[in-house]
């Protein structure tokens, strides 16, 4: 690519047709950056997993060479706090499903999901349906898609590794994604505004991150399936301590993510050659 082509890359929605074509001519990998909106406390903004996921995702696009697409937002979050979006799980599924398949129309054949939000509804939901669509879609003979949540890049004692732990875990808009967004984009970081929601709800959160809801029942049988909601008496969002924050050890975060993202990235490609080999397979446990 001409250094003009080079200027806006690997950045896919500021590129043209042309770029990208070329692009597609030398290579067919893509990072997929996958976030939401949702309440991250009054210090960070809502877009906290989403910033995440793309500033990353370039990061790593610029040092594996490998361009990286527009960040999907439409996610369930489960919250319920002003400027939360929540987008169902299934509705989720298709929109990222639709975007594989566009790019995989275009040449795109090697796909790198970066997960900047988590949430059990997603993460099952999504992994249920990438698996069908390479079940069922002709399109995706050769198609390779990886599911790599951010967290999972860290090295042993850094980041979420670190802070997730059982003495006194950090779940949300705590010590460590402050510390990101102080590293990433110091300007969107207003401490001066942080606070926490009141005991015993702050620690329930803390203990386990799906304590910011309840479950209510019409009638309470097993057989029931309940109705779950944010508690009302949240007000805030924050599952941890982001008072402990640090944009040095954010920074370092960051550079540590992008290393083994990066890594891993090229691991992958150097072993993608378009064909689907056995591998081992360990079905569920049975439920009765």
């Amino acid at each position: 690519m001409s250094s003009q082509q080079d200027k806006f890359f690997p950045v896919m929605e500021q590129m043209t047709v042309k770029t990208v074509r070329k692009y597609l001519e030398r290579k067919q990998s893509i990072i997929v950056p996958v976030g939401v909106i949702e309440q991250h406390g009054y210090h960070l903004p809502l877009n906290t997993d989403a910033l995440i996921a793309g500033k990353i995702a370039r990061l790593a696009g610029q040092r594996a060479d490998t361009l990286v697409g527009p960040t999907i937002l439409q996610l369930f979050s489960g919250g319920g706090l002003p400027g939360t979006i929540n987008i169902s799980p299934a509705v989720m599924s298709l929109v990222i499903s639709d975007t594989l398949m566009s790019l995989a129309a275009q040449g795109f054949r090697n796909f790198y999901l970066l997960l900047g939000h988590g949430g059990s509804e997603n993460t099952h939901a999504l992994n249920d349906s990438v698996k069908i669509l390479l079940r069922n879609n002709p399109a995706f003979k050769n198609v390779l898609v990886t599911i790599i949540p951010v967290w999972s890049m860290n090295s042993p004692g850094i980041g979420w590794s670190k802070a997730i732990n059982k003495e006194n875990p950090d779940w949300h808009a705590g010590w460590l994604e402050t510390s990101l967004i102080m590293a990433l984009e110091p300007e969107l970081v207003r401490m001066d505004e942080m606070e926490l929601d009141k005991e015993p709800y702050l620690s329930q959160q803390i203990a386990h991150p799906d304590n910011y809801q309840h479950a209510q029942k019409i009638v309470d049988d097993p057989l029931v399936v309940p109705r779950m909601s944010q508690r009302s008496e949240i007000k805030v969002g924050v599952m941890g301590h982001p008072e402990k924050a640090d944009p040095t050890m954010g920074k370092e975060i960051v550079d540590d993510i992008v290393k083994n993202l990066t890594a891993r990235i090229e691991k992958i490609e150097a072993k993608a050659d378009g064909v689907y080999k056995e591998v081992e397979f360990k079905p569920e446990p049975l439920i009765f």
